[in-house]
């Protein structure tokens, strides 16, 4: 596979309902296919990052930020065109409460929850020295368990579809492969920059430093938890970058389990499928060219 940077750019994106979201540097483009069988497109220009583009770590929490507001607003168009309604353009507020209440749900979840399992282990001498191994291990499980789970409703099948086509798609475009439905049978559904990775990276790397704080009182731990997980998702960011920018067998090694984790999250897509990713990776691709 080609390096990506030896490409004019690299992409990146995600699965929505009935299309694909697929980011570049200049601009984000939405491919979904409407009932009537046809294809929707719609594209925007990213905000800029500033000074902050540059900042390593810091770039990784300003390009996650931008993801979530562009992804969720994408979520609510593609929706509606799937549902063949006419879309409306949801506002600021409500995307960004949207997402606030989203990432809410998710700590609550995967750092709260594991975090508060361990402190009442603590509680028993035995258990002392193991809490921050016992709350690591119950965070990567939650997340898998979370994934399973998702992964048996009918809807989530056809979206893992999508998140396989749209990972097959940026693999052809890298790989210097015509970009048609054909040429993406030759390549797998994962992909070492997904979000999934991104998912267990950030789970691994943030159980290795709570477990380096050490023990805690509930208050401390449940507080260095929210104040650190924004700093470890720009460490995730940046080892993702680094290891999708190295074809060394260390990094190949280290993303294994990223990959292997990336089975529950996608499935084999079909010819349709395929052929909205190939969309929304042409109009991404437009708008890096200049005019």
């Amino acid at each position: 596979m080609s390096q990506p940077s030896t490409l004019p750019t690299t992409l990146g994106g995600q699965a929505v309902i009935e299309g694909v979201m697929i980011r570049g540097p200049r601009g984000t483009a939405v491919c979904v296919r409407k009932p009537d069988g046809e294809i929707a497109v719609r594209t925007e220009l990213n905000e800029s990052g500033g000074r902050l583009s540059a900042v390593p770590v810091l770039r990784g929490i300003a390009a996650l930020g931008e993801t979530l507001t562009q992804g969720m607003r994408a979520l609510v168009w593609s929706g509606q065109i799937a549902a063949g309604e006419e879309p409306e353009e949801p506002s600021r507020s409500q995307v960004l409460l949207t997402t606030a209440m989203s990432l809410g749900a998710m700590s609550a979840l995967f750092i709260l929850a594991p975090a508060l399992a361990a402190r009442r282990l603590e509680r028993r001498p035995r258990f002392q020295r193991l809490s921050a191994a016992i709350e690591g291990g119950l965070r990567v499980g939650t997340l898998i368990g979370y994934l399973r789970t998702i992964g048996r409703l009918p809807q989530a099948k056809r979206l893992f579809g999508y998140h396989g086509a749209e990972h097959r798609a940026i693999q052809a475009y890298e790989a210097g492969e015509p970009l048609e439905t054909a040429s993406l049978h030759h390549f797998p559904n994962a992909h070492v920059r997904c979000g999934t990775s991104f998912l267990l990276t950030t789970t691994i790397m943030s159980s290795a430093v709570y477990a380096a704080l050490g023990p805690q009182p509930l208050g401390r731990r449940i507080l260095s938890r929210l104040i650190l997980t924004p700093v470890i998702a720009g460490l995730s960011y940046e080892a993702i970058r680094l290891g999708a920018a190295s074809s060394g067998r260390f990094w190949q090694l280290i993303f294994r389990p990223n990959l292997a984790l990336q089975s529950l999250t996608t499935r084999d897509p079909d010819e349709g499928q395929m052929e909205v990713a190939l969309a929304a990776v042409r109009a991404a691709l437009d708008l890096h060219t200049p005019a």
